[in-house]
């Protein structure tokens, strides 16, 4: 099983998936809770790997597709400080849901916390490499 913690109202113009967490902003949120957002942010660049493969691009038309981040079930630590910045940014104002999938897209990228996946519309998962 995997978790994305999403922002329903930004929407990634290429795939019509929903923005992560990671890519909300915090306009109009005071000093105090500004602060504490990137306090977790923080948290997540000194402990969550950036994937080394965030996409594919396609032989036919050479074209790049943009994957979608899920973390890990059992990535434990990433999942209670996406709580924590999910309640944060609800609070600014933004407001964020939680989804899973046991079949979130074709896997590119997968690390101990973490997948990159390209989203598919019906099929089993498979792993590219």
């Amino acid at each position: 099983m995997y978790i994305r913690f999403v922002t329903p109202r930004l929407v990634r113009e290429a795939r019509g998936v929903p923005a992560g967490v990671f890519r909300s902003g915090m306009n109009g949120a005071p000093d105090w809770l500004r602060a504490a957002i990137r306090d977790e942010y923080r948290w997540f660049n000194d402990n969550l790997r950036v994937p080394n493969r965030l996409g594919i691009v396609t032989r036919k038309s050479n074209r790049r597709y943009g994957g979608v981040c899920w973390f890990r079930d059992d990535a434990r630590d990433c999942i209670t400080h996406a709580y924590a910045l999910s309640a944060l940014l609800n609070e600014a104002g933004v407001p964020v849901t939680r989804i899973k999938s046991d079949a979130p897209g074709d896997i590119v990228y997968r690390d101990p916390q973490q997948i990159v996946a390209m989203p598919r519309k019906e099929g089993p998962r498979r792993y590219i490499n």
